[in-house]
């Protein structure tokens, strides 16, 4: 089976209830608290105020070329955010971080998830 990392935790090594090594992204979105939330925001707008203010206070560019600046910022600095939110709900899969509510819904959910029986990486071309 081809694993997209190397060396992923296993239920022995882990502080925390281990769920699965691979979530799908869909799970990591759908499993994130409203703290992952706030952590997206404080990035995703945070930063790009704080340059603003910063330019505010003590120009070093034109006027004319700050809302480029600006325009590249913002969705940059989104992403950058959703990486952290998505990192901190993955570290709960993994069992890194206190993932207890995260747990009780993962046993609850696989009892009702279909199970596959090609793997992932597994295909028949």
């Amino acid at each position: 089976m081809v694993r997209l990392f190397d060396n992923l935790p296993d239920d022995d090594h882990v502080p925390y209830k281990f769920l699965t090594a691979e979530p799908h992204l869909k799970d990591v979105v759908r499993y994130m608290r409203p703290s992952d939330y706030a952590v997206w925001a404080a990035v995703g707008a945070g930063f790009p105020a704080a340059h603003w203010m910063w330019e505010r206070a003590k120009p070093s560019f034109h006027p004319k070329v700050m809302p480029r600046v600006m325009a590249i910022q913002i969705p940059a600095y989104a992403c950058i955010g959703f990486v952290f939110a998505a990192t901190h709900s993955l570290f709960r899969f993994w069992g890194w971080r206190e993932n207890g509510p995260e747990a009780a819904r993962w046993a609850e959910e696989s009892k009702t998830r279909p199970q596959s029986t090609k793997k992932w990486g597994e295909n028949d071309w």
